[in-house]
């Protein structure tokens, strides 16, 4: 992963994603772009056909130098973007994204998460990119990455996406830990099944990445990651945004105090 987009509107959640991405890139010897995206229809009709607005031009200055700021500090390439459009702001990063390896955004608060995976731009922008997108929460500071856990039910869906997930691993030198959440009584016959899985999945992804297996068992899912997360203490959490069922049940509003100690963390979101 040499290329990170770091899109931003000049919040607070978004300067920390910032600051986090910059040291993320200095981390994995990447080149950072600052992104920000200003809608057309607030300019005046001579500035639609091919003037700057004053608003644009602006916010080009800020970003240009923040960008200077961030190559000087942090030793790393630091590039910036201003654009004018009249598309949604989820196909204007998305068609952007696709030149790049990684996405990081902020969020500012558990509310504004559990929006980002109902249906936010910032979700619509991660979907539409197919790009892998690493969510910073606003009170996050950076520190390396080296434990991630996978939550993901493999037993069920009898495969690991795991395609894009691996390089963001392996450039962190981090640890990875695949863990399977089951809603059925423990049982000998899935413990088996369970083991001779883990043993394929071992050897289909082994030349590529070292896996280690961890199985929690009950039927509030959202509830048993974050206790697993509070009691293992990874520093991110890694889903996959095809697995909607498991999203669904996991970023329900309805287990929004179940999830206050995951969104402390990091979360990397991939596709397939």
């Amino acid at each position: 992963m040499k290329k990170i987009l770091c899109p931003t509107d000049f919040s607070d959640s978004a300067q920390n994603a910032i600051a986090y991405a910059a040291k993320l890139a200095h981390s994995m010897g990447a080149q950072l772009t600052l992104f920000n995206v200003q809608s057309s229809f607030e300019n005046l009709p001579l500035e639609i056909i091919g003037t700057k607005s004053s608003k644009v031009k602006a916010y080009e200055k800020l970003l240009d130098e923040q960008s200077f700021e961030i190559s000087r500090t942090f030793k790393i390439s630091c590039y910036a973007e201003v654009i004018s459009t009249t598309a949604s702001l989820s196909k204007t990063i998305a068609f952007k994204a696709s030149g790049y390896d990684l996405l990081v955004m902020g969020s500012n608060g558990a509310d504004d998460f559990i929006q980002f995976f109902l249906g936010s731009h910032t979700y619509k922008a991660v979907v539409e990119s197919n790009v892998p997108a690493l969510v910073i929460p606003s009170d996050c500071i950076y520190s390396e990455i080296k434990e991630m856990v996978f939550a993901f039910d493999y037993l069920r869906e009898r495969k690991l996406p795991i395609t894009q997930l691996i390089p963001f691993v392996n450039a962190l030198n981090a640890r990875l830990t695949v863990l399977e959440v089951l809603e059925e009584a423990k049982s000998e016959h899935m413990d088996i099944e369970l083991q001779e899985l883990q043993e394929i999945l071992t050897n289909t992804y082994g030349e590529k990445i070292t896996l280690r297996f961890d199985t929690i068992r009950s039927a509030t899912i959202a509830k048993s990651i974050n206790g697993y997360i509070q009691n293992n203490q990874p520093d991110a959490l890694a889903i996959c945004s095809v697995h909607r069922s498991f999203l669904g049940k996991l970023f329900h509003k309805s287990v929004f105090k179940d999830l206050s100690a995951v969104l402390s963390y990091p979360v990397f979101v991939f596709h397939e």
